[in-house]
């Protein structure tokens, strides 16, 4: 990684704006690689009885940053059956950044039954910039072959409900839900909304000045009165819709800090009609300018 890049992200992304998160998506990949950087991103769709990986994360995904985390305290999976836990498995994700690898898990679902699967994932309590302690939560949907039961909470004490169905989101879909502390509505606050980046400089939007366009990777929206809120996301790939809430101060390391718990759902956008038809003519386009030179 070039020095200018490693300055701009000590420049801009300890912003507190852009806190950690826990990270949730599909490797694009068939089959488990040694190879720890990931080439691209899969949807959250399954089938009876084939594997489906899912990767668990932490760090910035709107600028593809990746730190190491310790094991989830609890990762579990409500199936059409009940409750399973699961047991992630280290592995290494490539942090583009500082060009070295970093810890990451993840978990291999093998679904039985046609429906939707709520993935679950909550952490330790972490030390995070900002000297806060943080516990997160996130999950996403699971769909196997028949829609049914993707609007089941986790319990999570601090949780998204989805009233729009969380998967076969295409881009400019309007998304509505509902942030809920111990099962009852939170009243106010702010929503955050990012789009996971794999690649470091991936479609960063950019103003007229070549200077990157901080608050269009990040969108915001206030809750309403009654903890609902309504987003969109405008490109295909993974999204996380975010919620922090401060819960006093806790002891940690023999020293107190503020105790905050941030909620994550990760859904997955695919692009609209057109936008794939614009894509293909581009990629074409390209292959048609390497083919002359």
């Amino acid at each position: 990684m070039p020095l200018f890049w490693i300055l701009l992200f000590f420049l801009f992304l300890p912003n507190k704006s852009f806190a950690q998160k826990l990270i949730l998506f599909t490797p694009d990949e068939k089959k488990p690689s040694v190879n720890s950087q990931v080439k691209g991103v899969d949807n959250p769709y399954g089938k009876v009885k084939a594997e489906k990986i899912f990767t668990v994360a932490y760090g910035q995904p709107a600028f593809a940053n990746f730190l190491d985390f310790a094991p989830p305290e609890r990762a579990f999976l409500l199936t059409q059956n009940g409750s399973v836990r699961l047991t992630p498995l280290r592995k290494e994700i490539f942090d583009p950044w500082f060009n070295k690898p970093r810890i990451a898990y993840s978990l291999a679902l093998k679904p039985d039954l046609p429906g939707d699967y709520i993935l679950c994932i909550e952490t330790k309590n972490m030390i995070e910039p900002g000297d806060v302690v943080r516990k997160h939560f996130a999950k996403t949907v699971f769909h196997v072959e028949k829609e049914k039961g993707w609007d089941r909470l986790c319990g999570f004490d601090l949780e998204i409900k989805p009233y729009t169905r969380p998967y076969g989101l295409v881009s400019n879909v309007v998304f509505w839900g509902r942030v809920l502390y111990q099962g009852e509505p939170i009243s106010e606050g702010t929503i955050t909304v990012e789009r996971l980046r794999v690649k470091p400089l991936e479609k960063l939007p950019k103003l007229r000045t070549g200077e990157i366009n901080f608050p269009v990777l990040q969108k915001t929206t206030l809750l309403r009165e009654d903890g609902s809120f309504f987003v969109s996301f405008e490109e295909e790939g993974w999204w996380v819709v975010s919620f922090t809430l401060r819960r006093g101060v806790i002891t940690y390391g023999n020293q107190e800090y503020p105790f905050e718990l941030s909620t994550h759902l990760w859904v997955y956008v695919f692009p609209q009609e057109e936008d794939k038809a614009k894509q293909e003519e581009h990629r074409g386009k390209k292959k048609r300018l390497s083919s002359q030179m």
